[in-house]
């Protein structure tokens, strides 16, 4: 195997497939990059047997075909180190990848190619296109919900709805949730899976990067996503995901308008008082005002009042101060809402007049 490659043809595909491979290194081959030099392009494939990321990349000067495995880690470090405009020649000589570029030599060892695990592929009834960017968005606005560990499995990532007009997004940790939606024809009928939380922050990485049309296509234990540069495949959370609808807050609205930045801003300074074991907020409303507090358990304390629209009753409310940063980091007007029900209630977060967002917060007792 050899040929030669401009680093900016191959860089940030190397950077993509190398954060998917695996590692922890208990399967030594799974912490490796599978190259294929064919005579229509280069192909770089890594999995950690829960996702397989594949790339094509046509800008190749072939010499010699051929395969081998290689460390994705110190491979994407090289490649990263050199110049944009360098040209780089990779020659597999016998059981080691030398890569070749300016005044430098670097030999690579390498394992045995039969030893790679390659995803099969199964069939895929139907398939949707969108662009990219929608979907990235949509990830965007909710993964900070997801689960990270929870014993209820089925909240380690994010579950996906597709409809025949439109496509929703789900997350929650059962402290809080996020729901996303945008509007499309699909030829599917309501139908629903859950995509793992690495999966998912992998996919909003991807799209990010390549945010034109791609092809959205699963079945019951396996999600395809491809377009012409990539191929991602990811196995999906087997189980039901809960009935989410019922979270979402019933009764008399209370609605309260405001700037984003000047309560992101005064949550900020409060956040100075909290640590990991005391992260409550306090919200005291009244007529166009709103007061944020916060102390500790070391008798530390501060307060700011920060000018809002509301005409609601006077009470006061606490969450987890992290919560609700967080959902206002992926709120991307610079007016939000907030919808109160109560000091007992969640309370809804959402953009102004756009009903494609919601996040709902659950009350924390302080």
């Amino acid at each position: 195997m050899k040929f030669t490659v401009e680093k900016k043809n191959i860089s940030e595909a190397l950077s993509l497939v190398a954060s998917v491979a695996e590692k922890r290194q208990s399967i030594p081959v799974l912490s490796n990059i599978l190259l294929k030099a064919e005579i229509d392009g280069l192909t770089l494939i890594a999995t950690d047997l829960e996702i397989e990321l594949t790339f094509k990349i046509s800008k190749i000067e072939l010499i010699d075909k051929g395969e081998t495995t290689v460390s994705a880690r110190k491979l994407a470090d090289l490649i990263r180190s050199v110049p944009e405009e360098t040209v780089l020649t990779f020659e597999l000589i016998e059981n080691q990848l030398e890569i070749s570029a300016l005044k430098f030599q670097a030999d690579f060892s390498t394992l045995p190619v039969g030893d790679f695990p390659v995803t099969e592929i199964q069939e895929f009834e139907r398939e949707v296109a969108l662009p990219g960017k929608e979907l990235s968005d949509l990830i965007e606005k909710t993964s900070f919900a997801m689960a990270s560990q929870d014993v209820r499995y089925y909240l380690n990532g994010i579950l996906l709805e597709v409809s025949p007009s439109q496509i929703n997004v789900v997350a929650t940790d059962g402290h809080r949730l996020a729901w996303s939606s945008c509007k499309i024809k699909t030829d599917f009928t309501d139908e629903k899976i859950i995509i793992p939380r690495k999966s998912a922050l992998e996919l909003q990485k991807l799209l990010n990067l390549y945010p034109d049309n791609v092809n959205i296509a699963f079945n019951s234990n396996q999600l395809k996503i491809f377009s012409d540069e990539y191929t991602f495949i990811s196995k999906l959370i087997e189980g039901s995901y809960p009935d989410y609808e019922k979270v979402f807050p019933k009764g008399a609205e209370q609605k309260l308008k405001a700037n984003k930045s000047l309560i992101q801003t005064a949550l900020n300074r409060a956040a100075v008082l909290s640590n990991e074991k005391y992260r409550g907020v306090k919200f005291i409303l009244e007529k166009d005002n709103l007061k944020i507090c916060a102390n500790n358990p070391s008798k530390e304390s501060a307060e700011e009042e920060v000018l809002v629209e509301y005409s609601g009753d006077s009470f006061e409310i606490g969450f987890n101060i992290s919560y609700v940063q967080e959902s206002l980091s992926v709120i991307s007007n610079n007016e939000v809402e907030f919808v109160f029900f109560g000091s007992e209630n969640s309370c809804l977060v959402k953009n102004i007049d756009d009903e494609s967002l919601i996040h709902v917060i659950m009350p924390m007792r302080l």
